[in-house]
C-alpha cells in the first residue's frame, strides 16, 4: 500500500526558470561573427587608445613649450580691453550677436536647433546603413556638398551683412519698411534667411541627389556644423576693435588695452 506524496521541499538541486519578458522574433539581430575577426578590448583596444593619449600629452606639452598662452595684463577699471570677446567656443554665439536680436542669437537659434538635434533619430527612424559613415556615397556627396553650400553662404552672408551697413541700406529698410526699426533688420530677414536656406539646402539634396529622409539629415546636420565653424573662425581672426571686420592678415592686435 503507497500513501499518495505531496509537494516535496527544494532541495537545491533543482533549477528554476523564469519567463522575463516575452520578444517580438523580428525584433531580436543575431550577428554571426567569427572568433578570428574579434578585437579584445585588452590589449587590442586599450593599448591604442594609451599610445594615442600619450602622443596627444607629449604634442601637447611641446606645444605650451615654445609658445606661449595669449595672456592678457590684469584687468584694471580703468582700461577697458577693445574688443571684449567671449571664449573660442562661444565665439559664433558672439557673431550672431552682431546680425540679429540678442534674445533671437543668444536663446531662440540655439535651443531651436539643439531640440531639432535631438529629434533627428525620431524622425529618421531608419536602420539602413547604421554604424556606416554617411551611410553611403551618395550619402557621402550630399555631405561634401552641403558642407561646401554651408560653408559659401555663411561667408557670404558675413559680408553682404557688413556691406549693406556700411552703405546704410539696412537702416534705409529699417527707416521706410512698416515694423519700427527693430522688427525688420533684428527678427524678420535673419528669421526669413535661415529659414528659406535651410528650406533650400533640403529641396537641393532631394532634386539633385534624389536623396531620402536619411540623406537630408545628414545635410542639415553637416550644414549646421560648419556655419558653427565658420561662425568661431570669423569671430576668432576676422573681429577687430569695436568688432569691426578685418582681413586676417590686417586683423589688429587684440591683447592692447584701449583707454575709455
Amino acid at each position: 500500500m503507497t500513501t499518495p506524496r505531496g509537494p516535496q521541499p527544494f532541495s537545491g538541486q533543482e533549477k528554476r526558470l523564469r519567463l522575463l519578458a516575452f520578444v517580438r522574433q523580428d525584433s531580436v539581430v543575431r550577428v554571426d561573427k567569427r572568433v578570428e575577426d574579434t578585437a579584445m578590448v585588452w590589449p587590442h583596444l586599450l593599448v591604442i587608445e594609451f599610445i594615442a593619449a600619450m602622443l596627444w600629452f607629449i604634442g601637447l606639452f611641446i606645444i605650451s613649450a615654445a609658445f606661449n598662452a595669449p595672456l592678457q595684463d590684469h584687468s584694471t577699471p580703468d582700461c577697458t580691453p577693445n574688443p571684449s570677446k567671449a571664449p573660442w567656443y562661444l565665439l559664433n554665439l558672439q557673431e550672431l550677436l552682431l546680425h540679429m536680436d540678442k534674445g533671437l542669437a543668444g536663446v531662440i537659434v540655439p535651443t531651436v536647433w539643439i531640440v531639432f538635434m535631438m529629434a533627428i533619430p525620431y524622425i529618421d527612424r531608419s536602420r539602413e546603413g547604421v554604424g556606416i559613415y554617411f551611410t553611403s556615397p551618395n550619402g557621402k556627396r550630399i555631405a561634401y556638398f552641403a558642407a561646401a553650400y554651408a560653408t559659401a553662404l555663411t561667408f557670404s552672408l558675413i559680408l553682404l551683412d557688413k556691406l549693406l551697413k556700411d552703405h546704410g541700406y539696412i537702416q534705409f529698410a529699417s527707416d521706410n519698411f512698416p515694423g519700427g526699426k527693430q522688427l525688420f533688420p533684428d527678427y524678420i530677414i535673419p528669421i526669413t534667411t535661415m529659414i528659406v536656406l535651410s528650406a533650400a539646402l533640403v529641396l537641393l539634396v532631394k532634386i539633385i541627389f534624389h536623396g531620402n529622409t536619411r540623406e537630408w539629415m545628414i545635410a542639415v546636420w553637416t550644414g549646421f556644423v560648419c556655419v558653427y565653424l565658420v561662425l568661431t573662425i570669423v569671430g576668432t581672426s576676422m573681429r577687430g576693435p569695436g568688432m569691426d571686420m578685418y582681413a586676417p592678415w590686417a586683423l589688429p592686435s587684440t591683447h592692447q588695452c584701449f583707454a575709455p
